[in-house]
């Protein structure tokens, strides 16, 4: 299972047209996908608590930014905003995936986000600059990788559409989480 886990990380690194099809075939349900995301959630906040420990407190919202429980709360309240804004945008946009499939995609790709981004972290406690380089160069190609993963999702005409679905997925979900952080009573501190 590793090995077959291990392979499409690479496919999804490589070619990520072909792996988003093979990450929709797995026959997993939207059950254990929304469990999958989870559990990629409390191991990117544990992973966020353990580099948080070796840096002193930053951000604006330091009951978000600088404790891993608000991380993982946050994290977790977009990952799930970014899922809903997919699956409703893509459908006005004529795609014809289902919320399992939105749901996969996104959940395995932050699955592979975190595990390339734990890795560059780690690098980067020998190679500082090279890692801070290559972490910014792995940021952009994970858009380009998502939009690949949402417009095979969809069944999309162009990539076209699926950068469109991503830009307007991502604004969807950053209004939305904001406004339930309003609704939370979680402000920014600080100068405003």
């Amino acid at each position: 299972m590793t090995d077959v886990l291990k392979q499409l990380l690479i496919d999804t690194l490589r070619d990520p047209r072909g792996a988003a099809a093979k990450v929709l075939a797995i026959p997993l349900s939207a059950q254990v996908w929304w469990l999958i995301l989870a559990i990629v959630v409390a191991l990117n906040a544990v992973i966020y608590g353990v580099f948080l420990s070796f840096q002193a407190p930053i951000g604006v919202l330091p009951l978000v930014t600088n404790n891993p429980f608000g991380y993982a709360l946050a994290t977790g309240g977009m990952f799930v905003a970014l899922v809903m804004m997919f699956h409703w945008i893509g459908g006005w946009m004529g795609g014809k995936g289902t919320l399992r499939d939105t749901l996969a995609i996104v959940s395995w790709l932050h699955a592979v986000q975190l595990v390339v981004l734990t890795v560059l972290s780690l690098l980067g406690l020998v190679l500082g600059g090279l890692a801070s380089m290559l972490s910014l160069g792995f940021s952009v190609y994970f858009f380009w990788m998502l939009m690949c993963f949402l417009k095979e999702a969809h069944q999309l005409n162009s990539l076209g559409q699926s950068f469109l679905l991503m830009v307007f997925g991502h604004i969807g979900a950053v209004l939305a989480l904001s406004f339930l952080l309003v609704l939370a009573g979680v402000s920014p501190v600080g100068p405003v």
